[in-house]
């Protein structure tokens, strides 16, 4: 597929922009180099976007290899996807693996402590509320997805994890967690968003963290973390 020429901004995220493409039920997806630490401050750390591609494109075209459908099209450069068009729904859908801080204060649970089970989680995705913690019940009363849709939904979260966790026991890396986005395409829903280091914790299993909270305060070790993450996933290079 050429590189398509990007048309109109639909939007502008902290990760990454989608623009419209003309005349195509397909979107052209950008990642951005920008990022924003605790504090507010927005740095630029170079080849993040690049970073976020390669690691995106690999996993899509990877999960699409176990049969789970995603939006994925084609890599067209180094920071650049063509995506297909998705009405997403406005939940985010984090599967937990391990306890990691927000879980671990939350119920009581020692922090890095290994669950049993997989947790699914499900938040509403609305700014103004800060995205709060829903159960299935909010989900159909807000009309946010049918009970129908929600259970597709789960049933390929919980692969997709799965199928993600497997690879990182390859890679010596734990999946702590991971969050998904799910839309409709043509009256089929597909896996969408991105998953990198900014919706995934990804933990060395000696227990140490090779996530963004490294740099997330000054902004240090930042390229390092998604190099790494981009070895150890994309070429199986473990340090």
């Amino acid at each position: 597929m050429p590189k398509q020429e990007k048309k109109e901004l639909c939007f502008n995220g902290r990760s990454k922009r989608l623009y419209r493409i003309e005349k195509s039920d397909s979107t052209l997806l950008e990642f951005k180099d920008e990022t924003e630490l605790r504090n507010k401050q927005k740095v630029k750390i170079k080849d993040r976007g690049a970073f976020n591609n390669e690691i995106t494109a690999y996993l899509f075209e990877y999960l699409e290899g176990y049969h789970i459908p995603t939006y994925f099209v084609k890599k067209i450069s180094p920071t650049e996807s063509v995506v297909k068009s998705l009405d997403l729904f406005p939940l985010d859908i984090v599967v937990r693996n391990v306890a990691g801080s927000a879980f671990a204060k939350r119920y009581g649970v020692k922090e890095g402590t290994d669950l049993p089970y997989p947790v699914i989680e499900h938040y509403y995705v609305n700014e103004e509320l800060h995205s709060p913690f829903v159960n299935e019940y909010h989900v159909y009363v807000l009309s946010i997805a049918s009970p129908e849709e929600l259970r597709i939904m789960n049933r390929m979260a919980s692969k997709t994890n799965a199928v993600l966790r497997s690879l990182c026991d390859r890679r010596r890396l734990k999946l702590v967690d991971c969050t998904l986005r799910f839309g409709r395409h043509k009256g089929q829903i597909l896996l969408g968003d991105e998953i990198t280091p900014e919706t995934c914790q990804f933990w060395d299993v000696t227990g140490r963290r090779i996530d963004k909270e490294r740099f997330r305060v000054d902004g240090s070790e930042s390229r390092e973390v998604y190099e790494e993450i981009r070895n150890r996933i994309v070429k199986g290079i473990s340090t």
